[in-house]
C-alpha cells in the first residue's frame, strides 16, 4: 500500500483560493444588492416628486375655481389664500379692461405650480379668454 500524503502547503493554498473566491462572491452580491437598493430609492423619490407636482397643479386649479366663485359674490376681491392637508394655494387677482387675470400658485411638498387664467364675466358665466401654466 502506497502512502500518499498531500503536502500541508498544498491544502493551505486550496483553502486560500476558496476564501478568496468566497470574498469575491460576497463583494459581487453586496454590490448588486446596493445597486438594486439605489435604483429603487431613486425611483421612489421620482414618484414622490411627480405626485407632489401633480398635487400642486390640482391645488392651483382649485385656487382658480375658488377665485371664480368668490368673484361672483365680491367683484372687488384681489387676493386669497387657502390651506389643505396636501399643500396650500395663493391667489392674486387683477382687473383690467373688463377682464380678470387670476394667478394661482399651488404648493405641495417641495413642488410649486403656477396657473394664470384671463376671465371675463358674461351674463353671469365665466368665459376663459386665456389659460397658461407659468414656469419661472
Amino acid at each position: 500500500m502506497i502512502n500518499r500524503r498531500v503536502p500541508k502547503t498544498m491544502v493551505q493554498n486550496q483553502s486560500g483560493y476558496l476564501s478568496l473566491l468566497l470574498l469575491l462572491l460576497l463583494t459581487l452580491f453586496s454590490g448588486l444588492g446596493m445597486e438594486v437598493y439605489l435604483k429603487a430609492n431613486a425611483e421612489n423619490r421620482m414618484v414622490k416628486r411627480e405626485t407632489q407636482s401633480r398635487q400642486a397643479l390640482y391645488i392651483a386649479e382649485g385656487g382658480i375655481e375658488w377665485a371664480k366663485a368668490h368673484l361672483l359674490v365680491n367683484p372687488e376681491l384681489r387676493q386669497g389664500s387657502l390651506s389643505f392637508d396636501t399643500g396650500q394655494v395663493d391667489i392674486l387677482i387683477e382687473f383690467s379692461g373688463g377682464e380678470y387675470k387670476v394667478t394661482s400658485k399651488g404648493l405641495s411638498g417641495l413642488a410649486v405650480r403656477r396657473i394664470e387664467e384671463r376671465l371675463e364675466l358674461v351674463n353671469g358665466t365665466w368665459v376663459i379668454k386665456g389659460y397658461q401654466e407659468l414656469h419661472w
